[in-house]
């Protein structure tokens, strides 16, 4: 059967006209995806523009691409393998038409997370700094030793740090303290790290063994450089806070005292005589009364009038004087 001429001419001519069209859309609408070998990450989550090379005039397709989430990435300083396979399911996953790219892919692929090394002389050197600036010691009485500890491998990025004490911590002795590192302003790596802080200072020390009561003076005491690490919080390292006070049990010699073992001695004691003040802004009355208990400066204590045998309260106000109020 013969073409009629003239349909065959409009045949060739739509042939001759749209084919070139075809040819550059179709060359323009290839995307190509090449995938490294060997590839770094730096964020937790491995997507394909981070380990390839994806070119193409599509450029929204080129984005998508590139968006892709194929994984998670391995820990700093380590490495993940990852399939041909698997990429071309996670591009098939995300509708995207698989003929209008060029996969050019290696049969597997090493992914290493980039990282940054934080050694474990520059933890030390983190944690002595922080502790010096925080503790209330003189730093040239005090000696830090920080524990070993393995150095970390941290995201690249931002870094910074933040150290967290222990409530009511005094910097004294065996010490935890959390070590919290950041990429970026979100939390990476946590660390506990223990820290011994020892502190030379001088400290009051008894002369000679110290009777219960005794009242102590200049020449029962003296001052020796010890560890205060080794000691009761509460040790003395001024004289003036024992000087004037009395024991409140028997001390040895040479045992450093501390505000535990004493106490101020009363002003007055039970069955001593006093006067018993009474007063107001227009009135003054004095009486005479007998202690029936102990008592320091300012403390109150039981008084029973010698006149009216009455027992009234009243604060010690010297050895001699009570006040009522």
């Amino acid at each position: 059967m013969k073409m009629v001429p003239r349909i065959k001419w409009a045949l060739i001519a739509a042939i001759v006209f749209f084919l070139p069209l075809w040819y550059c859309s179709s060359v323009l609408a290839v995307i190509t995806v090449k995938v490294l070998e060997h590839a770094k990450v730096c964020s937790k989550l491995i997507t394909l523009g981070e380990i390839s090379v994806i070119e193409g005039e599509n450029r929204l397709l080129v984005e998508t691409l590139k968006s892709i989430v194929l994984c998670k990435a391995p820990l700093p300083g380590d490495m993940k393998e990852i399939s041909a396979n698997y990429i071309e399911a996670k591009v098939r996953q995300n509708d995207i038409d698989s003929s209008a790219l060029i996969l050019n892919l290696p049969e597997k692929i090493q992914v290493i997370s980039e990282a940054v090394e934080i050694s474990s002389q520059k933890i030390k050197e983190i944690i002595k700094h922080f502790v010096l600036r925080k503790m209330p010691w003189d730093p040239k009485q005090v000696s830090i030793t920080v524990s070993d500890t393995k150095g970390v491998a941290l995201n690249a990025g931002e870094i910074s740090y933040e150290i967290i004490p222990q409530k009511r911590e005094d910097y004294l002795g065996t010490t935890n303290l959390l070590l919290v590192f950041m990429v970026n302003g979100r939390e990476e790596k946590r660390l506990w790290v223990t820290t011994h802080i020892d502190v030379s200072k001088e400290v009051v020390l008894s002369n000679h063994p110290l009777e219960r009561h005794h009242i102590i003076t200049e020449e029962d005491i003296h001052l020796e450089k010890r560890n205060l690490a080794e000691l009761p919080n509460s040790v003395v390292t001024d004289p003036l806070e024992v000087i004037g006070k009395r024991t409140r049990r028997a001390i040895d010699s040479h045992v450093p005292l501390s505000l535990s073992f004493l106490e101020v001695p009363p002003l007055v004691k039970r069955g001593d005589l006093v006067t018993i003040v009474a007063e107001t802004d227009a009135l003054k009355i004095t009486t005479q009364g007998i202690v029936t208990e102990n008592g320091c400066k300012g403390e109150m204590v039981r008084v029973i009038n010698t006149g009216s045998r009455k027992e009234v309260y009243a604060r010690v106000v010297d050895s001699r004087t009570v006040e009522i109020e």
